[in-house]
């Protein structure tokens, strides 16, 4: 189809802190999210990309290091034939101090302010935009623009809320799709990807994040390459992430051993070799035994990175024990309430379990890190 070439990405945070890492951790994260767009540019350069959008939340926050300015300018002037659009988020808004303020980009990248339209005329296309230009915005990033011109193609970039009406992050409500006979919307903020959307005869898509950042982030994660002509859109999913979190479940029940725990967990990690693994041990084993991410091996064909959830429950006969009146029994009545008074998603109910189970082992008399 005729048209014009485009990837859009969005939500890079470039200089993200990796808090509670070391400092040699963090520091190949954020070599990660650099090498991440590179890839991104570089697979734009060579598909003849026409239009790159980076819809928000280029940076993490106000601060940009010196080496990320000098990378990014290096990035962009590298491919000069192309244009470059950013609309600045919540994380990395427009103001007098930021780095959009400091002349450092090249003529090829435009970063959108206030609402505006950039008329392409070689190429038939406008492309409209909006910036942030506080860690709030409350107002719609998909109103108050120049009618459109029926005889271009017209693209919208911008970083927003779709459906959540009170957002203070560029709300969007689902019927102000449409109103602007837009061709394309390319979206940030949400950073798991949508895929493309339509509706009332527009279409729409969150990119998603190009690299995740923890376990909240997980699978592949990159950007949207293709093409977007007059009333039409054919966009794909492009991988850029160089680290890959993945969550697994491994069900435990029944199992007597930590050898056979360790190596159920091998078995379930084994398709995530050179990824970050969480491995989430469910079930109801028949006793209480320890599981710890140093019990495996990593790198090479193996994960990376290997973390250890243990929400399993061992098969033990609780309505005995509750009414023990024996040390055994006041622990676990002690216990239970504790973890009956915490919520579902408190990290201490996690720590009280393991605590019990740790309990009720020594109290039978055996240590629950032994085979």
């Amino acid at each position: 189809m005729d048209g014009v070439k485009i990837f859009h990405i969005a939500d890079l945070h470039l200089d993200a802190p990796f808090t509670g890492m070391n400092a040699a951790e963090a520091a190949s994260c954020k070599n990660g999210l650099r090498s991440a767009f590179a890839k991104a540019v570089l697979a734009a350069k060579n598909r003849g990309v026409q239009l790159f959008f980076i819809a928000g939340d280029l940076f993490d926050g106000d601060f940009v290091s010196p080496d990320t300015e000098e990378f990014l300018a290096e990035k962009f002037a590298s491919f000069p034939d192309c244009r470059f659009f950013i609309a600045p988020g919540n994380h990395d808004p427009y103001t007098a101090g930021s780095f959009y303020a400091k002349g450092l980009l090249p003529s090829n990248v435009h970063v959108f302010r206030d609402k505006n339209r950039v008329e392409l005329d070689d190429l038939g296309v406008d492309v409209y935009g909006f910036g942030f230009s506080g860690k709030e915005c409350t107002e719609s990033p998909l109103t108050g623009y120049p009618p459109l011109r029926e005889d271009r193609i017209n693209i919208l970039v911008c970083h927003g809320d779709v459906g959540v009406e009170n957002s203070i992050y560029g709300p969007i409500k689902k019927e102000e799709i449409g109103l602007l006979p837009f061709d394309y919307i390319a979206l940030g903020h949400i950073h798991k990807a949508s895929g493309v959307l339509k509706h009332n005869g527009v279409h729409y898509a969150y990119s998603g994040c190009i690299e995740g950042r923890g376990f909240d982030e997980t699978g592949d994660k990159g950007g949207l390459y293709g093409t977007v002509a007059k009333g039409e859109v054919q966009l794909a999913h492009f991988s850029l992430s160089m680290r890959r979190y993945e969550t697994v479940e491994v069900d435990i029940s029944g199992m007597e051993s930590r050898l056979q725990v360790t190596d159920a967990v091998r078995e379930a990690v084994k398709p995530y070799g050179g990824m970050r693994v969480r491995a989430v041990l469910t079930g109801r084993p028949k006793t209480a035994f320890f599981i710890s991410a140093d019990m495996f091996s990593t790198g090479g064909s193996d994960p990376d990175y290997i973390e250890i959830k243990d929400k399993s429950v061992p098969a033990l006969d609780i309505s005995v024990i509750e009414q023990e009146n024996t040390l055994r029994g006041a622990f676990f009545r002690r216990m239970s309430k504790r973890i009956e008074a915490l919520a579902e998603d408190d990290p201490q109910r996690e720590v009280c379990v393991s605590a019990l189970k740790a309990g009720l082992a020594a109290l039978d008399g055996r240590d629950p890190t032994e085979v």
